[in-house]
């Protein structure tokens, strides 16, 4: 007996690169001959997984760091991916001239 397959969509970050993507997955629901419930994972190619989870590969780098979260989550990560980001500011310390005299340790600091 097989029940009727249900779409989930994951949202995944890789670790390595950046890259956030979802991808939607046919989950089908197998009961064996002995009573057993099993289910399997198709891509969208069609291809049969074990586990979305366990196979996750990034499709821009290849690394296999990758992070699954809930797809609401993806939309801000990739927001956060595609900001503009402001300039960074360095900060600036005054330094001390080489050719300014230098006193004795202990001598109060000059004014």
């Amino acid at each position: 007996m097989t029940a009727e397959p249900v779409t989930e969509t994951f949202a995944f970050a890789c670790g390595d690169c950046g890259h956030v993507w979802e991808a939607s997955f046919q989950v089908m629901f197998f009961t064996d001959p002995v009573g057993q419930n099993t289910q399997e994972y198709v891509d969208e190619a069609g291809k049969a997984l074990r586990s979305p989870l366990a196979d996750a590969v990034c499709p821009r780098c290849g690394g296999r760091k990758v992070h699954v979260m809930a797809p609401e989550f993806a939309d801000r990560a990739r927001a956060a991916e595609h900001a503009d980001r402001p300039e960074r500011h360095h900060l600036r310390l005054p330094h001390r001239h080489h050719d300014a005299p230098r006193g004795e340790p202990g001598d109060p600091p000059p004014s």
